[in-house]
């Protein structure tokens, strides 16, 4: 099977088709911005989506470093890999309600991504809703935080966006306190509109 290839659109210009994990390692180390897209046969999608992608999907031909996203860095060294987050991100929170899942900054991307999906989550992606990916950073309208099993329980985090012209795109997961508190604060450094519900 042959890598995937994307055109992208960086402002008014169109590039391509390039491989992706060409597009992968330069959005990797800042060669391509962020708030480039790519066509996915029926529209423009940021080109962000293939940092969620798992690297192994796609081959090491075209330009792709050969360090794979599971390699020893940051504050995740020496951690075994079931127990760090799917992306080298630079803050991450595992999600309490779903194993293996993670509520990640990666850049200036919030990524929910991770784990084996549920039959609902499933049942969504039929229909064409997400239920992992991410959204850019600038793109979040709010994120709500809410308590979800009394007072000591975890809290429901709801992250939106806006995807194309008037469709919204939520991430959805639960974190713990102390971790839904850290994201709070780096959301609202970054002056994200956080409510509290």
């Amino acid at each position: 099977m042959s890598e995937p290839e994307y055109p992208v659109k960086v402002g008014d210009e169109t590039y391509g088709p390039i491989p992706a994990s060409r597009l992968r390692a330069d959005l990797d180390s800042g060669k391509l911005s962020h708030s480039a897209l790519i066509w996915d046969g029926k529209r423009w999608v940021p080109a962000v989506a293939l940092l969620a992608v798992p690297a192994d999907v796609f081959s090491s031909d075209g330009g792709a470093s050969d360090e794979g996203w599971s390699g020893e860095r940051g504050r995740w060294a020496g951690m075994s890999e079931d127990k760090r987050p799917p992306l080298p991100a630079s803050r991450a929170w595992p999600a309490v309600d779903h194993p293996g899942r993670w509520l990640m900054l990666y850049g200036d991307v919030l990524v929910l991504d991770g784990g084996t999906p549920t039959a609902g989550e499933l049942l969504d992606r039929f229909a064409g809703r997400a239920t992992t990916g991410g959204i850019p950073v600038d793109g979040l309208v709010n994120v709500t935080l809410a308590p979800a099993g009394g007072a000591e329980g975890p809290i429901a985090v709801e992250a939106c966006g806006i995807e194309g012209m008037y469709e919204g795109f939520t991430l959805r997961c639960q974190l713990s306190v102390e971790d839904a508190a850290e994201l709070r604060s780096e959301l609202e450094r970054d002056e994200v509109r956080v409510v509290s519900g």
